[in-house]
C-alpha cells in the first residue's frame, strides 16, 4: 500500500506555525537552517530567483524576533512569515516543487502574499535594521 503524502497548504502552514514554531526558538531556528540549506541548491537559487530576497528578510525578521533584538512584532506577523516559511519548505504543496520551471510558482505566491499583507510590519523593520547598522559604524 503506497501511503499518500498531504498537501501542504497556507493555512496548515499557519496552523503549524502557530502550534509549534511561534514559541519554539529551536523549532525556528531548525526551520531556517532548512530553508538555508534549500536555498542552497543551485536549482532552487535559479527557481526562486524573484523572491529570494524577500525571503532572507523573513529569516532575517525571525532571527531577530527570537534573539530579543526586534520585539515589536506583533505575534500574527511572526506566525504569518513562519508560515511562509513552513509553505516554502514543504516539498508536496499545491505545486510540487520538484517540477522544473513551475515547482516554486505557488511559493512565490505565499511569499509575496505574506510580504505585501505586512508590508508596514517589514517597513518598520527595515527601519530599525539601518538604524541598528547606523550604530555598527560608529
Amino acid at each position: 500500500m503506497v501511503k499518500k503524502k498531504k498537501v501542504m497548504t497556507f493555512q496548515k502552514a499557519k496552523k503549524e506555525a502557530e502550534s509549534d514554531y511561534v514559541s519554539s526558538e529551536s523549532k525556528s531556528f531548525n526551520l531556517l537552517s532548512t530553508v538555508l540549506k534549500l536555498l542552497s541548491d543551485p536549482r532552487v537559487r535559479r527557481e526562486v530567483g524573484g523572491f529570494f530576497g524577500k525571503v532572507m528578510l523573513f529569516i532575517e525578521m525571525i532571527r531577530e524576533y527570537f534573539r530579543g533584538n526586534y520585539t515589536e512584532l506583533p505575534l500574527k506577523t511572526i506566525t504569518l512569515i513562519i508560515a511562509a516559511v513552513i509553505y516554502l519548505v514543504s516539498p508536496v504543496d499545491a505545486i510540487p516543487d520538484f517540477i522544473i520551471g513551475i515547482g516554486f510558482v505557488d511559493d512565490g505566491a505565499v511569499v509575496a502574499y505574506v510580504f505585501n499583507s505586512l508590508s508596514k510590519d517589514i517597513d518598520r523593520f527595515k527601519t530599525w535594521k539601518e538604524g541598528e547598522e547606523g550604530l555598527d559604524l560608529k
